[in-house]
């Protein structure tokens, strides 16, 4: 009988849609989207807008500097909003030269306009001060930006596990869930369309609609109360959509890490070619792959070659995310991580080899070529 899988997040309620047969999500690429849900981005722009008037980083200490963007590798978009900045703390300055006192919030030097923002926790509250005017506008970018970034891999180092529908709610390893979570998950697994879940809405599909797309929204609502010109609207809307692939750089290997276990994979090992690899994401045998390969639980068995059962996989229920090798050193020393690449590449060779023959690469890599499409990579 056919089983239809799902990796779900059991603490934060979460589920993705259905993936179909496993071993077709192993071979389809449609489970690609875990990569975006537990790649951690790097802040390669966070805080640049912090570099104030006059202040030249190359003279600071160098523990400093290493959580600073230098103005010469920050692109066109944030140099103009550096511009304004100074411009207006330029004007500032003039009008205090000229014994001209304070007459209102907007003439506060631009370094009293960052702790502000930097006390403001609401989203919505950040983007109507940031529309407030173009200058404010350029104050408000680093922070949206930060927001945005932040919300992305909301499940790296949350507890996963690719479930079956047709799994018995008694058989899940042993201490993973509470009796509640597998009462709410026996619930889940009755209904097949998310669309039309009801049950107490206690789980949502994870990745329908980005902070990037909320805000979007908020500022059509806006816009539509406040018409701009359309170079400002362009550029908010720029703004409100970064590109996500400046902070996950292809210049460095990322590893996908098994938190639970101290283990990791290399994306380099696994990548049927070099040119595949994109960061995180590596086309047609990746990080999700890896994966479903192991995380699957379910009471009726998925065999494979060998005698392979990937219905009980041994990282079910454990903690992972996806980050550059180098951030390994900050995390006890690469020393105290086993690099399991050889393994799982072992593993996914049999699985795939019992299914698509000994040229399975070469088959899965030509049909990748076939229905590929020259698009960038996104993550929302």
């Amino acid at each position: 009988m056919d089983q239809f899988w799902r990796v779900i997040a059991p603490e934060r309620k979460e589920v993705t849609g259905c993936l179909g047969e496993l071993v077709e999500a192993l071979l389809s690429g449609s489970a690609s989207n875990l990569v975006p849900l537990l790649a951690v981005p790097l802040h390669t722009h966070s805080e640049s807008l912090e570099v104030l008037p006059g202040e030249n980083i190359e003279d600071e200490k160098e523990e400093y500097c290493t959580r600073r963007t230098r103005k010469s590798c920050l692109s066109s978009t944030h140099l103009t909003k550096i511009a304004r900045i100074e411009k207006h703390d330029s004007d500032v300055i003039i009008a205090n030269a000229h014994d001209e006192r304070t007459k209102s919030f907007h003439s506060l030097p631009s370094k009293l306009h960052f702790a502000i923002f930097n006390l403001l926790d609401d989203i919505q509250d950040i983007l109507c001060l940031s529309l407030a005017s173009r200058y404010f506008w350029a104050i408000g970018l680093t922070q949206i930006e930060d927001h945005i970034v932040m919300s992305s891999a909301p499940w790296a180092g949350e507890r996963i596990m690719c479930v079956s529908d047709r799994i018995d709610p008694r058989d899940y390893p042993p201490g993973l869930l509470s009796p509640t979570e597998k009462e709410d998950l026996a619930e889940l697994n009755r209904v097949h369309n998310l669309n039309t879940m009801s049950i107490n809405h206690t789980w949502k599909k994870v990745g329908e609609t980005s902070l990037s797309q909320k805000l979007q929204e908020w500022f059509r609502k806006y816009e539509a109360q406040h018409p701009m010109r359309e170079a400002d609207r362009t550029e908010i809307l720029t703004g409100l959509r970064p590109e996500m692939l400046d902070f996950y750089p292809r210049d460095q290997p990322w590893i996908l890490r098994n938190l639970t276990t101290n283990e990791y994979v290399r994306g380099e090992a696994i990548a049927l070619k070099d040119a595949f690899i994109h960061g995180p994401h590596i086309d047609v045998i990746g990080f999700s792959e890896v994966l479903l390969s192991r995380i699957s639980w379910s009471s009726q068995p998925v065999m494979t070659g060998h005698g392979r059962n990937l219905s009980h996989g041994k990282w079910a229920g454990h903690r992972f995310d996806i980050t550059p090798l180098a951030n390994l050193h900050s995390c006890g020393g690469i020393s105290a991580w086993d690099d399991v690449s050889n393994e799982l590449l072992r593993e996914l060779d049999i699985i795939v080899t019992s299914q698509k023959g000994d040229d399975w690469r070469e088959q899965l890599s030509q049909r990748y070529r076939k229905v590929t499409c020259p698009v960038a990579l996104g993550y929302t």
